[in-house]
């Protein structure tokens, strides 16, 4: 009986410890609502949870082992973050990128029915019904957001402003959606006397760039 108690109390120990691995890595990662997760996060998750799920009730391996090879998970995830958000090629093939398919009211058919898109445009339109918008007809502009959402703009309202640039880093998929480039971008910063490396942010909107520093400053 005495050997069952501990048996347990050890698998609850490795659970409790698995745990507090887990929630501290999503509070210092400040991933704590499904909403802010990206695919790298989910992935991830799924490996934690079997690391920890194949580990808790094998009393073979050594707690250490289980602790270290949690931590080797838990840094993986935090690097393969990292790269996300800094190396704008990863952060395509990981994350992805907004998928217009309707611009100024005419449809993007190529992008619609590329297969790497994989859109049904019936989904769309019942994500529009959810919107309160209950014809094609009143939107002048949607895209698919990288976690799945549809943003739209109707008839009288503005397009969405595009971050165009990112911590010094143009984003050229940004830039060919506002039908600008690279040249043009480095054209404004030297008008206004602007490092690259000293740009936080770049957003388009309303035909206009308008740039927070890395300073917190706003320069247009």
């Amino acid at each position: 009986m005495f050997d069952s108690m501990g048996y347990y109390g050890f698998v609850l120990l490795k659970f409790i410890i698995g745990f507090i691995i887990v929630i501290a890595h999503l509070n210092f990662s400040g991933k704590t609502q499904l909403s802010q997760m990206t695919p790298v996060d989910f992935i991830g998750n799924f490996v934690l949870g079997g690391i920890i799920g194949g580990v808790i009730y094998n009393d073979v391996i050594p707690m250490y082992q289980y602790i270290l090879v949690l931590l080797i998970g838990v840094l993986l995830i935090s690097t393969l973050n990292w790269v996300s958000k800094h190396v704008g090629f990863f952060r395509t093939v990981t994350i992805g990128e907004p998928i217009p398919i309707i611009k100024n009211g005419r449809f993007l058919i190529e992008s619609i029915l590329s297969k790497k898109n994989k859109i049904d445009i019936m989904s769309v339109s019942s994500q529009l019904h959810t919107q309160g918008i209950h014809s094609f007809q009143q939107v002048r502009y949607a895209q698919i957001e990288p976690n799945g959402q549809l943003s739209v703009v109707c008839e009288g309202t503005k397009i969405p402003a595009v971050i165009v640039m990112q911590n010094g880093k143009a984003r050229p998929y940004e830039l060919d959606s506002v039908e600008k480039d690279e040249a043009w971008l480095d054209a404004q910063l030297a008008r206004l006397d602007i490092k690259p490396e000293d740009v936080f942010i770049a957003e388009f909107w309303g035909g206009k760039l308008n740039i927070i520093l890395m300073n917190g400053e706003t320069r247009r």
